[in-house]
């Protein structure tokens, strides 16, 4: 099990989780890099069940291009992005990895939709990469 805890810039909204990561993904796809103001988005992905948070976060609902229903959880305060929900991936919660105090856990293993990745951001050839979000 690793222990991660975070917060959101101005530190209204923290959060704690006891668990495995399930995965890390750097994701290069238009909703991650519009919702973050970054080239990509780095998720880190948990058991739902496994994260305490201390502070009233707001959502924001959309539909991805895959067609999943799409929760984004932020600070309404400072504006800090914090965690995701995917209606395809049920139990299941990615943190955004800026938001992590545990920054030497953060290795991602995977980019996803590289088909809309900004032409000039670098991509580690040893890393798998897949056009859109895999199976």
């Amino acid at each position: 099990m690793t222990k991660l805890t975070g917060k959101c810039l101005c530190g209204n909204i923290t959060f704690s989780a006891d668990t495995d990561i399930k995965m890390m993904a750097n994701c290069h796809c238009e909703d991650c890099r519009v919702a973050t103001g970054a080239a990509y988005g780095t998720l880190v992905f948990v058991e739902e069940g496994s994260l305490e948070i201390s502070g009233a976060p707001k959502v924001f609902k959309h539909t991805a291009d895959s067609g999943s229903a799409m929760e984004k959880y932020f600070c309404s305060d400072c504006g800090s992005q914090l965690f995701g929900k995917n209606s395809n991936r049920p139990n299941m919660v990615s943190l955004r990895a800026g938001v992590i105090d545990q920054t030497g856990l953060i290795k991602p293993t995977v980019n996803v939709y590289l088909s809309s990745r900004i032409p000039s951001t670098p991509i580690d050839p040893n890393l798998k990469g897949f056009e859109k979000m895999p199976g």
